[in-house]
């Protein structure tokens, strides 16, 4: 679990949905999920509507690298704010 910055507590990851269906998908998994939709979108937008959208996927890489290298995901941060990844009061 490299990507996952060490300010998010590991109790923190396996939280369930906010729809409570049963599964749990982790913020690492949700990070992995988001970035490839992003990927795949600006190379999509920059093959058929602007050559200027293929930055996204090289913005979206160039994110990847760095937390690769300092262990501080920004997406990650971002993505455990969402109200599905809080915890639930019992």
């Amino acid at each position: 679990m490299s990507q996952i910055p060490k300010t998010v507590p590991s109790s923190d990851l396996q939280q369930p949905s906010a729809a409570d269906s049963g599964t749990v998908i982790s913020l690492e998994r949700q990070v992995r999920i988001t970035a490839g939709a992003l990927v795949v979108t600006g190379v999509v937008l920059g093959w058929f509507v602007h050559p200027g959208f293929y930055g996204l996927s090289a913005f979206i890489g160039a994110g990847l690298v760095f937390a690769g290298i300092t262990d501080i995901c920004g997406l990650c941060l971002l993505l455990a704010k969402l109200p599905w990844n809080k915890r639930r009061p019992a």
